[in-house]
């Protein structure tokens, strides 16, 4: 259940699907040893995550799997090479 924004520095709750940006991860045991049935399927995890207007406008999420779900700015989530093409096509 989603109880308020992803962005740990925030603490506006969620209220509704019609503000925000609503995030579907697929995630994995932290523990190696859980990350196997029986079977030797791997298991994952789906989950939701909510960034509120404020948030949504200036973050993403991104998952990285050491330290779980990152808060980070659009900007580095683009990457050098978007930034590089665009600020190309304004000069």
């Amino acid at each position: 259940m989603l109880h308020k924004c992803a962005n740990p520095s925030c603490t506006v709750p969620f209220l509704s699907l019609r503000e925000g940006k609503l995030f579907l991860a697929e995630t994995f045991p932290s523990d190696r040893n859980e990350a196997f049935l029986g079977n030797r399927r791997k298991l994952r995890r789906r989950e939701h995550f909510w960034l509120c207007d404020a948030c949504s406008g200036h973050y993403t999420l991104r998952f990285d799997t050491s330290q779980g779900m990152l808060t980070v700015p659009i900007s580095e989530h683009a990457g050098p090479q978007y930034l590089a093409r665009d600020a190309a096509s304004i000069g």
